[in-house]
Formats: C-alpha cells, structure tokens, sequence
C-alpha cells in the first residue's frame, strides 16, 4: 500500500528523474539508519563467497555505489553496483529512459553514466555493508575495442580492496560497439588481461577476487553455446544472463519504438530460455546469475529451479516496489 502510494507519485515525473529521487531517498536512510545484514534464506556459497540468500541487486540501480547502505535494508544478499567506468563520463543525451507501463517495463539507453571508477572506490571504502557487494566494469564511450582491456583492467585494479567479486560488462547495447567485445573470437582479449590482473592480485596480497561476465539475451542459441563454452575453459567464476535486449516484439506501449536496450516482463521468456541453454551448456561447470524479468516471487524460485546459483533484480523492484525482495527470499527458502 505505501509503495503503491510513492509509485504513483513516482511515475508522475520523467523515469531520469524518479530514479534519481529514489536514490537520494535510499542515501538518507542509510545515513539515518544504517547498513544491515542480509535477510537469511536460502544460504549457498559461490566462487568461495557466502551468500545468504540468493537474490541480489542487478547492477544499473546503484551506479555509483551512492546508496549502499540504503539498499541494504531491503534485505538483498548482494548488491551489484556500477556499471562503472575508468574515467566518468555523462553518458548518452537524454531523454533516454522510458517507462512503458503496458508491458511492465523499461528501455534505456543511459549509456554508462557514471562518476568513476575513484568515485566509487571512495564511497564504497566508507560504507559498511556485511553482505557480497559486486562492482561492474566497462569501457569508456571514447575506449576503441582494440584497447578496451585497459579500462577492464584499470577498473579490476582500483576495485579490488571493496569489491568481493568483479563483474565484466560486455553485453550492454547502449555503447556503441560493446556486444562486439563479446563474439567468440573476441571475449579472451577482454577477459585475459582482467584474469592475468587476478592472479598477480592474489601473488602480491593471497586475496582471490572472482571475476564474473555478463552476457546478452540476444545471441542465437549456437553463438550463445559457442561463448560459453569459451568460457568454461577460461577460468571464470560465473556467468551472469542476461542484460537487457534490443528485442521489441509483442509490445504494446507508445514508447516501445525507442533505442535502448529493454528490461522487464518481457524478458521473462528470453532470459528463462537463455538460463535453460546455459544449464545445459555448462552442465555445473560455472555457477549461472540470472537477471532479467524477474517480475515476482515465483520468478525467482523458477530461475533456481531452472538452474541459476543466484537471481538479480532491477525492473521488477521499479513495478513491485522493495516488497518484491523479501518475497523473493521466502519463495526461494526451500
């Protein structure tokens, strides 16, 4: 009922702005309130991490680690945030957030805006969260793709004393040239240098920092079978499907026509299916996340029926509010 209430107040104003609104409201009651533990649920332990329960935050919300604490009072197990990036960078002109309400979702084409990578190193320095707090890295808009490992290693390197796992962005459709960055003749080039900056981490100071990739939705299911099995050989420690698609099919809203990658309910059936070829395709050799139209409750056990270690919400908590969370916590206890 009170989510309902902030809802419709929040859907008066353009989507840009009721984020940021929410944003600074979760920042003063975690300065108010504090940082708390996760909800327990269903525990399960990935790449040596401890998560005590299995549904966490998808990166996108919290861009720049602004709300930590915040976001912690919902209950999540973790918190992914970012997408971050070397140098801050405003991201694409806006309007480029758009609510279509008929579809349950959104399309945005943010464009990695960001203040950072030393922004967000400094805030999660300060924070206190007990929970697993993931980091989100990509490129700068201006990177060319030949030298995009920089940036993936740049980021990798500033973010390993507050990050306890990396996740690496390749599968965003808002900057320009991103998705190539994720072919199968093309994945190593990003993902060696950022595995070769592990493991001199782990020489110089015995701390291991798993490294995750995200991957898109909109692979064919050979191409998508191809990539991960790259990847099961690649020394990864999870893989994370799916980001949002440029799919417009079935939509009803007036918006739908737009640029942007598209979050939602109708990702549902997509991301499911992606999440059954990669269950199949990894047979358990690399831990799967799932994100991408977990629009309830029984979204999320299915996701951990179907194969997922890990379920991550974004554009369900925009529609279901925070409730949403401990809904899936309990629909996942058993």
């Amino acid at each position: 009922m009170v989510y309902s209430l902030f809802k419709s107040a929040l859907f008066r104003i353009n989507p840009e702005a009721a984020h940021g609104l929410t944003i600074n409201s979760l920042q003063i009651l975690g300065h108010c309130l504090g940082a708390l533990k996760p909800m327990q649920g269903r525990a399960c332990e990935i790449a040596g991490l401890h998560f005590a329960n299995p549904i966490g935050l998808a990166a996108g919300l919290d861009k720049d680690a602004q709300a930590v604490s915040g976001l912690s009072r919902l209950g999540f197990g973790h918190l992914e945030v970012g997408t971050v990036t070397p140098r801050a960078q405003p991201g694409n002109p806006k309007p480029r957030v758009f609510r279509l309400e008929k579809d349950t979702a959104l399309i945005n084409r943010l464009g990695f805006n960001n203040e950072g990578i030393d922004a967000m190193v400094a805030r999660l320095t300060r924070q206190n969260y007990q929970g697993v707090i993931g980091v989100n890295i990509g490129k700068n808009k201006d990177t060319p793709n030949d030298e995009a490992y920089r940036d993936y290693v740049t980021c990798i390197m500033k973010a390993a004393p507050v990050a306890d796992y990396i996740t690496v962005n390749i599968s965003s459709p808002n900057t320009p040239g991103l998705r190539d960055l994720a072919e199968v003749n093309t994945i190593l080039d990003v993902i060696k240098p950022v595995l070769e900056v592990r493991s001199d981490l782990k020489n110089r100071n015995g701390i291991y920092l798993p490294v995750f990739v995200k991957l898109a939705p909109d692979f064919g299911d050979a191409d998508l079978k191809q990539v991960l099995e790259v990847l099961k050989v690649a020394s990864i420690d999870a893989v994370i499907l799916t980001n949002t698609t440029v799919s417009r099919d079935g939509l009803l809203s007036p918006n739908s026509e737009e640029a942007g990658g598209l979050s939602g309910a109708p990702l549902t059936v997509r991301a499911e299916h992606c999440l059954k070829v990669a269950t199949e395709t990894l047979e358990g050799s690399l831990p799967i996340i799932s994100v991408g139209g977990v629009m309830s409750g029984e979204d999320a056990r299915r996701r951990l029926e179907l194969g997922a270690s890990l379920v991550q919400l974004y554009t369900g908590l925009i529609y279901r509010g925070p409730g949403l969370v401990k809904d899936a916590i309990q629909q996942t206890r058993c």
